[in-house]
């Protein structure tokens, strides 16, 4: 799942290496309401992000499971080097140039001193291969690595070309396949919003 909303979202900063950035009241409530609906899913084990918002959304929900979550760093967010902390317009526009090339899997796409996409590729299908078939895993994200990576890690992936954004807190249903692959069951499931 993407965490809730935080004040790197609200403020548009671009944060993909500095972990800092709290929830927003509002992420908070999402990411509440997010634990209550998990807890008849089976869910046991939680992993997550470093990022602040990420471990913050991540121990709400662990909080109303009975679960301690477990930080991983290969589910960090896209590490997008030198354009770290910025919020102009420039900035966001070459991020988005580089985000679309990532989206087309341009293995060499890279951001400027941060990495390249088969970079995150292997460090994200690491954090997923990690997860045990017999767990039912929790793995708390963000939107700009899990947009672009998960598509392709997917056996469906043609039927996600098209995939939206994930809104904070939205979820994305796999189950491991096989050889690394994963069956896409839901994309940006929001039903905890209900």
């Amino acid at each position: 799942m993407r965490h809730g909303e935080s004040v790197v979202n609200v403020a548009r900063i671009v944060k993909c290496r500095q972990y800092d950035g709290d929830l927003t009241v509002v992420g908070r409530e999402q990411s509440s309401k997010a634990g209550a609906w998990l807890l008849d899913k089976g869910i046991t084990t939680i992993r997550c992000s470093p990022f602040h918002r990420a471990e913050q959304t991540a121990q709400i929900i662990g909080d109303a499971l009975g679960l301690q979550p477990v930080v991983d760093n290969d589910l960090c967010e896209i590490h997008c080097g030198d354009l770290e902390g910025r919020d102009d317009e420039e900035a966001w526009s070459l991020w988005e140039t580089i985000y679309r090339r990532w989206n087309a899997r341009e293995m060499n796409a890279e951001y400027p001193g941060g990495e390249t996409f088969f970079q995150a590729y292997e460090r994200f299908s690491r954090a997923l291969s990690s997860v045990h078939t017999s767990e039912t895993a929790l793995l708390v994200t963000h939107g700009g690595i899990t947009c672009s990576i998960v598509p392709y890690l997917c056996v469906n992936a043609a039927a996600l070309q098209r995939v939206d954004n994930l809104v904070n807190t939205g979820f994305v249903l796999l189950e491991y396949y096989g050889l690394a692959q994963y069956a896409c069951h839901a994309w940006n499931l929001i039903e905890h919003f209900g």
